[in-house]
């Protein structure tokens, strides 16, 4: 037990040090993107000849630094941004923090610059969808990374949907920063409040293993079939006492899947951290390796990351960003949605399953969903700019018209 209450404390101690005290609050976006043939529609795999892993090499030239682990290229960055491999091959974008949506933008053109070329000499075109609209999970390979081939083990003993998570699906993430311990709890509580709302808003995903998806937020139904263990919302979010310490027993009691031994990882399958390193204290190294398997809707790092929104085109993902902004650097916004809405876990996933059939008519806390986004995407703008404010358009094209990316999608290109 003193081994656990030492890492717990180097768990604390990391998260209020992630507090952003007196500085600039900046918005990260991560992007991931489908790269597929363009006569077929099929995945591009890593390995095959002008494969994923072609297209990183001829792009390194950009980049001073690279990712080789295990002999593999799966990563190249720069002080601007990264590009990386999700497990079958999704490619994404990191833009490290910037306060200014402008900046963000920039950067995202500089990389279309950069892999635009490549993507044609090949014949490949790269997709903004939630998940894969031809090729099939069971036909799409891992890339050659031992991490992968671990969770890709250990989902297949607690959901039925791990493989779809891991090879098929593709999503739009932005992070917050957080000031204090308070501040933390406040904004993930309005995040996951609010998280039905913001996943039907971003809802791309118009077809799933080459079948029309009939309903909404198809994501939202794969991540709550992967794992309990590292999915969901907190344990105790609305208790009086959740802060740091109560998500540090979270993190203790979750099974981090695998370690990264001297020489390669080692499999550690359901044990817990707490047993996992039970004689060992805690390197930032291991605390950032066991922050990046929990998979929950939002989670903590040295920021609030907000995980929920399907991979969409950029000037959607902008207007998303822009949103978020608009809502958690809102210190009024933000305890307006905390004290409106005395939710609970349940009634969160009540409104998510009424939105997940409904779409914006649906009941969210005992309002019309369409109703209650086009009030949050007014609030948001008191703290805008008015230049902010223009790019909300394309999210507020989508609520005008109660009509989401993925059936927008579907109308366009299938019907």
């Amino acid at each position: 037990m003193e081994i656990r209450k030492e890492n717990k404390d180097l768990l604390i101690k990391y998260f209020e040090n992630g507090s952003k005290r007196n500085c600039i609050e900046k918005l990260g976006v991560e992007l991931e993107h489908l790269i597929v043939k363009s006569e077929t529609g099929e995945s591009v795999t890593y390995q095959e000849e002008k494969g994923i892993a072609y297209i990183l090499e001829r792009m390194s030239g950009y980049f001073p630094w690279r990712y080789e682990p295990e002999g593999f290229l799966i990563g190249i960055y720069n002080e601007d941004y990264s590009i990386s491999l999700e497990p079958a091959g999704q490619l994404e974008i990191s833009i490290n923090p910037r306060e200014n949506i402008t900046l963000i933008y920039r950067i995202y053109r500089m990389f279309l610059e950069q892999i635009h070329p490549i993507l044609r000499e090949c014949g490949y075109e790269m997709l903004t969808l939630g998940y894969h609209p031809k090729s099939k999970v069971r036909d799409m390979p891992l890339i050659p990374k031992t991490r992968y081939e671990f969770m890709d083990r250990y989902f297949m003993e607690t959901g039925t949907c791990g493989i779809n998570m891991m090879r098929g699906t593709a999503a739009t993430q932005v992070s917050i920063d957080y000031c204090s311990e308070q501040d933390f709890v406040q904004k993930i509580r309005a995040a996951y409040i609010l998280m039905p709302l913001l996943k039907l808003l971003t809802d791309n995903t118009p077809i799933m293993e080459g079948e029309i998806y009939e309903g909404y937020m198809a994501r939202s139904y794969i991540w709550d079939h992967v794992d309990p263990a590292r999915t969901g919302i907190p344990r105790g979010l609305f208790d009086e006492d959740f802060g740091f310490a109560r998500y540090a027993d979270f993190l203790l009691d979750m099974p981090p899947v695998f370690v990264e031994g001297q020489d390669a990882p080692m499999y550690t399958g359901h044990k817990s951290t707490a047993e996992v390193w039970g004689g060992e204290r805690l390197s930032r190294h291991d605390i950032e390796h066991i922050l990046s398997m929990n998979f929950q809707d939002v989670r903590l790092k040295h920021y609030l990351e907000i995980r929920y929104a399907d991979s969409m085109p950029i000037k959607c993902v902008l207007a998303y960003t822009v949103l978020l902004k608009g809502i958690f650097y809102n210190k009024e916004l933000v305890k307006e949605v905390n004290e409106k809405f005395t939710a609970s876990e349940q009634e969160i996933l009540k409104a998510q399953h009424n939105l997940m059939q409904d779409g914006f008519d649906g009941d969210v806390y005992g309002y019309e969903a369409a109703k209650l986004l086009s009030y949050l995407i007014e609030a948001a703008k008191n703290q805008l700019m008015e230049s902010e404010q223009l790019s909300l358009l394309p999210l507020e094209e989508i609520l005008y018209h109660k009509k989401t990316l993925a059936r927008e999608y579907y109308e366009n290109n299938i019907k």
